[in-house]
């Protein structure tokens, strides 16, 4: 098993520059629509929605993804300076590690969705854990 898990790790590189620009695209796109309508990911939606006082901005760090054509499996850090926050009553961490299924069309580069559970909304594929 530990074995597994290094050699996955190691498929895992840094993407082109390009390809990095349109997947952080993406992440952002998801990261707003999740936060907007809460796709599955309760955690990313309280980094995103937390106050963004002077000087806490948002990034995406150590974008990491695996070699394949028309999908990604990528990993990523997502940070917001200024430290947690609270949102909604609940502690908004400043810091989740995430991955996502990404996919490309003829618009693009997307976060894979998956259908809605009997009813709402089709759910992300970006997890994100503290």
């Amino acid at each position: 098993m530990k074995t597994l898990m290094i050699a996955a790790a190691a498929a895992l590189t840094p993407p082109s520059v390009p390809l990095k620009d349109k997947l952080q695209a993406a992440i952002w796109a998801d990261l707003q629509l999740n936060a907007l309508i809460g796709n599955g990911n309760w955690l990313a939606a309280l980094w995103y929605n937390a106050p963004a006082g002077d000087g806490q901005n948002l990034h995406i760090a150590d974008l990491l993804c695996g070699k394949h054509h028309a999908e990604q499996r990528c990993s990523f850090t997502l940070l917001r300076d200024g430290g947690p926050s609270m949102v909604l009553g609940q502690p908004a961490p400043d810091k989740l590690v995430c991955d996502a299924r990404f996919t490309h069309s003829r618009d693009g580069w997307a976060v894979v969705h998956t259908p809605p559970r009997g009813h709402g909304h089709s759910q992300t594929t970006l997890k994100c854990k503290v």
